[in-house]
């Protein structure tokens, strides 16, 4: 009897055990939960260097800086809940030349209109006259560096990689980013979620006429690492935080000369960051 009791209890033991550590392990569903007529605010700072190599000759090192100001405005929803979003960008561009006191700044506001699923997605662009030359790069650059999240609830631990087959000049390859679920953390007044990513992409340039300069091909290769929160009842970021390097390569005539190779190299620490969000 001794014996029955004691295997009932240690039997009751591992239940409640292993009940105590599902019950434990706190799980989440990832998704944007945009309403219409609602309004997100972003503020963005990246800080860094570029550099611009002509034919082997260095011919710009910069320290530079871009001020963001975002603001996502949601004019409606359709029929399978794809949000239709408005995005007005405002930025401030500042840089000093390295071995000089030669600095320049210069700013401009555009928008494009963009349409993303739930999990993140986005199915379709919009751009500004602006931005028109630039379609196929920014659906590169959205495509493969946008985060798309998983469906069901996920846990502590989580981990998810995205890649896109690209084809470049010298052949195919993979771009890819892996997305971790570090932690859960409060920041700026939200529950969220703490995304480690690790990724690296490559968009290939379409040939292009610029003023006294032709561009014939090129390719961006882009690497980035860092942590998102993103605020799961509310759904959406809150805070964005990651070291971005681009490493470009351009062929090209400039007006009156021969081929130029050209080189850019820029290294960004960018915070990105919630400031602010209106409700109809």
């Amino acid at each position: 009897m001794k014996k029955t009791i004691t295997a009932f209890l240690t039997v009751g033991c591992i239940l409640v055990a292993l009940f105590a550590c599902d019950q434990g392990e706190k799980r989440v569903s990832l998704q944007f939960k945009f309403k219409p007529d609602t309004r997100l605010f972003y503020k963005e700072i990246s800080k860094g260097t570029a550099k611009v190599t002509e034919d082997s000759s260095v011919t710009s090192d910069r320290y530079a800086e871009l001020e963001w100001t975002l603001e996502w405005y949601v004019r409606r929803l359709l029929k399978d809940s794809t949000a239709e979003i408005v995005e007005t960008r405002t930025y401030r561009y500042t840089t000093l030349e390295k071995d000089s006191s030669k600095s320049d700044t210069m700013a401009h506001t555009d928008d494009m209109t963009m349409y993303m699923k739930p999990n993140g997605k986005i199915v379709d662009l919009e751009p500004a006259l602006t931005r028109e030359s630039k379609l196929s790069y920014l659906k590169s650059y959205i495509e493969q560096g946008q985060p798309v999240f998983p469906q069901g609830e996920l846990a502590q631990g989580y981990s998810w990689t995205q890649s896109t087959k690209v084809i470049l000049p010298d052949g195919p390859i993979e771009a890819s980013t892996t997305y971790e679920i570090k932690s859960f953390a409060r920041e700026r007044g939200y529950d969220c979620v703490v995304i480690a990513y690790d990724g690296n992409m490559a968009i290939p340039l379409e040939p292009m006429k610029e003023e006294n300069y032709d561009l014939i091909s090129g390719v961006d290769r882009i690497t980035s690492k860092g942590h998102l929160y993103f605020a799961y009842k509310e759904g959406m970021i809150v805070v964005q935080m990651e070291r971005w390097l681009l490493d470009g390569e351009r062929v090209g005539i400039k007006e009156g000369a021969d081929t130029v190779n050209t080189r850019i190299q820029i290294e960004y620490d960018v915070d990105h960051w919630l400031a602010g969000v209106e409700k109809p």
